[in-house]
Parts: C-alpha cells; sequence; structure tokens
C-alpha cells in the first residue's frame, strides 16, 4: 500500500482515531447492556422471592382464644379476647386487621342476644318448613337456639364430623392421611358391608375398581366437592357408621342418634321415620370439637380447615357474612333437606348451623343465609 506520508497525508493516521471512537462506543454499550441485564436479574429474584413467599401463605384464620365465661371490667364492659394473637400464629393473614374493641356493657350484650333470638324465631315462623337452629360464640361461649333438637335428615353435613375423627386419628398417630386405599366400586351399605359406590355428589364414582387414593385425598374430595364415595372410603377406613357413632358421635353430642331409627312429623305435617338424622345442636357441637383441635393444633388440622373454606359450595353461611370474615362450612342436601354447618373465623369466631326440610333448595339456601347475616350483624353490633 502507498504511503503518503511526505505529503502530510497517511490513511493510518486518518482511520486510526475513528477506530478508537468505534471501540470506545462498543465498550460502552457492553458496559450499558451488562448494567441493564444485571438490573433486571435483580428485579427476577426480588420478584421471585415474594411470589414464592406468597404462595406459601394458607387460609388461617383469625387467631381467637379458647372458650372461656363471660368477664367485664370496672365499667361492666364485656371483655372479649383480641381477635389474633401474633404469638400464637405460625404465619398470619395478609388481610389481619386491627383487633376491634366492643363498646357495649354485659347487659347491653344480652339484650342484644335476646332480641337475635326473637328475630331468628320470628323469621323462621313465618317460612313453610322445620328449622332448626343452634349458634355457639367461641370467645365467651355464649348460644342461640331456635328448634335446635328436632331431627331433620343430616345429609352430607355429617361429613364434617366423619373427617374431623379422620384427622383426630392422624394427630394422634393411629392413621396416616398419607396411606393408600383402594377404591371399591360395589354399592356402599353402611362401612362395613358392601363397597363404596354411592351415586351423586363427586367424581370417585367413575373410577374403575381398585382405583387408589391416599386418605388425604379422598377427604379432600369428601369435603370439597362432597364426594359420595370418597366419603364412604373415609368411612371404610374408621370401620364403620356404627363404629363411627358409638366411638365418636355420641361422646359428643347424641340429642338425635344418626343410626338410631327416629320418628317424626315432616313439615307437610305426614309422619315419617328413618336413620341418618341430626339436629342443629349436634353438628354445631360436632364444629365446636373441631374448632377446639384446630385451635389447639393448626399444624395438624390446617389441611382441613382449608378445604372446609374452599368448598365449591358458596350458598348457606357464607352467604350471610361480610367483611374480613373467612368460613369453614359444609352443606348437606338431600331430598327436601338442606342444612349448613360453619365456623366463622371473625371478630369472634362463632359456630353457626341451620338446618332446613321444606319444598324448596332455593328458598332453603336464601333462609340459611338470612339467619346467617343475622348472626353475623349481631355479633358485629357490639362493636364499634
Amino acid at each position: 500500500m502507498k504511503n503518503n506520508s511526505r505529503n502530510g497525508y497517511n490513511i493510518y493516521n486518518v482511520r486510526s482515531p475513528r477506530r478508537r471512537k468505534r471501540n470506545d462506543r462498543r465498550k460502552l454499550f457492553v458496559v450499558t447492556c451488562l448494567f441493564i441485564c444485571m438490573t433486571c436479574l435483580i428485579l427476577d429474584i426480588i420478584f421471585i422471592a415474594k411470589l414464592t413467599k406468597k404462595s406459601k401463605k394458607t387460609v388461617t384464620p383469625a387467631q381467637t382464644s379458647s372458650v372461656i365465661s363471660l368477664e367485664t371490667d370496672e365499667s361492666g364492659n364485656v371483655i372479649v379476647p383480641p381477635s389474633s394473637d401474633p404469638s400464637t400464629s405460625s404465619e398470619a393473614t395478609e388481610s389481619t386487621t386491627a383487633a376491634k374493641v366492643q363498646t357495649v356493657d354485659a347487659d347491653t350484650r344480652a339484650a342484644h342476644l335476646a332480641n337475635l333470638q326473637s328475630k331468628v324465631a320470628d323469621y323462621l315462623g313465618k317460612q313453610n318448613g322445620r328449622f332448626g337452629v343452634y349458634y355457639i360464640n367461641m370467645n365467651n361461649g355464649e348460644t342461640m337456639a331456635y328448634k335446635e333438637d328436632q331431627p331433620i335428615v343430616a345429609a352430607s353435613s355429617i361429613k364434617l364430623a366423619y373427617n374431623t375423627y379422620l384427622y383426630e386419628k392422624a394427630a394422634s398417630g393411629e392413621l396416616s392421611l398419607d396411606e393408600k386405599m383402594a377404591y371399591k366400586a360395589t354399592g356402599y351399605q353402611d362401612g362395613v358391608n358392601g363397597g363404596d359406590l354411592e351415586y351423586g355428589t363427586g367424581t370417585i364414582q367413575n373410577a374403575a375398581d381398585g382405583t387408589e387414593y391416599t386418605l388425604s385425598e379422598v377427604s379432600h374430595l369428601a369435603i370439597t366437592i362432597s364426594d359420595n364415595c370418597g366419603n364412604n372410603m373415609v368411612i371404610r377406613r374408621l370401620g364403620g357408621e356404627d363404629a363411627i357413632n358409638n366411638n365418636y358421635l355420641k361422646t359428643i353430642s347424641s340429642v338425635v342418634d344418626y343410626r338410631s331409627k327416629v320418628e317424626y312429623t315432616d313439615y307437610t305435617g305426614k309422619s315419617v321415620a328413618g336413620r341418618r338424622r341430626t339436629s342443629a345442636i349436634d353438628l354445631a357441637k360436632y364444629a365446636e370439637r373441631l374448632y377446639k383441635n384446630y385451635k389447639g393444633n393448626e399444624e395438624a388440622y390446617q389441611p382441613l380447615i382449608d378445604d372446609l373454606c374452599h368448598t365449591e359450595y358458596s350458598w348457606g353461611v357464607p352467604a350471610g357474612v361480610s367483611g374480613d370474615a373467612t368460613v369453614a362450612h359444609k352443606v348437606g342436601f338431600h331430598g327436601t333437606a338442606c342444612n349448613d354447618i360453619g365456623i366463622v373465623f371473625g371478630t369472634e369466631d362463632y359456630v353457626l348451623c341451620v338446618m332446613t326440610e321444606s319444598g324448596s333448595e332455593s328458598t332453603a339456601h336464601d333462609i340459611i343465609g338470612e339467619v346467617s347475616k343475622m348472626v353475623y350483624e349481631y355479633v358485629e353490633s357490639n362493636y364499634n
């Protein structure tokens, strides 16, 4: 290549600064890209960490104290335990708010409770059907009832008690929720004779004979979608209906013996008789048992509470509850019976059972929701 340096012109001298500028621009571009990449990486790590932490949260109702008697301060105001106790909660929910303060004294609260009972009785007295109601406050032990002892078909509401018993045995180490059972695709009788097949709600009825499920899986299906076959497998594992009734249900409450034939007059005035009946007070006592178990051992019972909080049925007790309250409940419906038993975790935790026998399922849904609303508004009326 010809060198024209004598004329003061050299192609290397001309191109070299240009190359340096291009290199500088390239370096700047690379550094900028690296900086952007590092920034994105750091933001991704922070986002994933937060997402992971959030995904681990379970439905944990507000923490409350166990059942106590009514206590008052020097001014006569009822002392109610706070609805949240961070020291006993393994993981607080994001929706937890500051505890409300009760603003009424004992006499005023008693008057409010009497008014609630009058409103419920007046409302149900005007409806067409037979009804049973029982309310138990988990904070102070107060109760409210309406024909709580009359027999009504239990339907699937009894599944709450059966699965509580299953979890009790798991908590005591008598069985493991991870153990497997083979589905028996023959007709169900009583959990001892016959198989597990019972048509109606659920999906296991479509499974092949011998299909294996863990106890955790069949319990989950029995609660969340009210799977009949799944619940029958739970019953079979617990020794059958009579064994559960004698060893568990009767030890808690048996105002109406679930396994004994009972005679009564239905809502049409017709005399009827049958087994697998229960009462509002019985179902409420079974839910109270679960609540106490849960408060004593949250880790063991949290999956069952979560399932009850996430059933596919939104009608019933949840329909009358608002605000930040969470409801763990189990509905039941068969023929003219339509029931719901729920544990409400809110300003004050309480159990509410509403049983109905009428000729309209949609009307029954409305009635249960309305009674639930009355009870919820009563509890809230005692607070600012």
